[in-house]
């Protein structure tokens, strides 16, 4: 099993954006992405546009906010394919 540390969850995060931004498809959402933070000994996901927090979408531990992460990448592939 993998193991998740802050640096995966960086990477899965900026993944998520590039794949949010995508700028020659006509779903690519601007200004909108998601940021991994740390609060109360969890880890949450938060969901920004142009720097303003609208929501948080998940709250957990570093695997199951790496996992929502992930499932967000297909999610937005399939969308697209």
């Amino acid at each position: 099993m993998e193991r998740i540390t802050k640096a995966t969850l960086r990477e899965r995060a900026q993944n998520v954006n590039r794949r949010l931004r995508g700028e020659h498809h006509p779903l690519s959402v601007r200004g909108h992405y998601v940021y991994v933070e740390y609060r109360n000994g969890h880890v949450a996901l938060d969901e920004y546009n142009n720097g303003e927090c609208l929501r948080t979408l998940t709250v957990g531990n570093k695997r199951e906010v790496a996992d929502f992460l992930h499932a967000m990448m297909v999610g937005i592939d399939l969308s697209r394919a």
